[in-house]
């Protein structure tokens, strides 16, 4: 669920795991779009599949979830060190689109 991702997320933090924080605040995302029927659930989707899908069926958040997939590619597959303002923006984020729909 969106709220175990949100809790992983927040432990990975917590212990300054800051990249698997990061990863897991942006699966908290996804989940949480996919409970809220925003999203339909769907396995294997990429991290850019999800912006650009947010992006059509939520426009005011196109830009901030096209952002946050640039830093979870960075930060997971480019190797490139997750900072505490990546989690927090992604934890921003998330709360942003809490009760969002299409």
């Amino acid at each position: 669920s969106a709220a175990d991702h949100r809790r992983a997320s927040e432990a990975a933090a917590a212990q300054g795991d800051l990249a698997e924080a990061v990863r897991e605040r942006f699966r908290a995302i996804v989940r949480a779009l996919e409970e809220r029927h925003v999203l339909d659930e769907r396995s294997g989707r990429t991290v850019d599949e999800v912006a650009r899908e947010v992006g059509r069926r939520l426009p005011q958040y196109a830009t901030a979830m096209r952002a946050a997939a640039r830093t979870f590619d960075d930060v997971w597959y480019g190797g490139h060190p997750a900072t505490m303002e990546h989690y927090q923006s992604l934890a921003d984020l998330d709360l942003a689109l809490d009760g969002a729909r299409r």
